[in-house]
């Protein structure tokens, strides 16, 4: 998932970025699930992962360079998506 210009991940960060999104998917099943208004549960969604990025980060600036390589990872995901 490594943008121009960035190393690639290691085996060790791959397979821990593959599970956090595995759990994204199991998390957007169950908002389907609960019949949830799309939009606000997203941002529910959206809400709690961006909260637990800047509590668990060692700083405020390692937290927003998680936030946008990750917004930077959906973009490029969703690209590819719609071809």
């Amino acid at each position: 998932q490594a943008g121009e210009g960035e190393p690639e991940m290691s085996t060790e960060a791959g397979e821990n970025f593959d599970s956090g999104y595995e759990a994204g998917l199991d998390a957007l099943q169950a908002l389907a699930e609960s019949g949830a208004n799309e939009r606000d549960a997203l941002a529910g969604l959206m809400t709690a992962v961006m909260h637990a990025t800047y509590a668990m980060a060692p700083t405020e600036e390692m937290a927003e360079e998680i936030i946008t390589f990750s917004q930077r990872c959906a973009l490029e995901n969703w690209e590819r998506e719609k071809g």
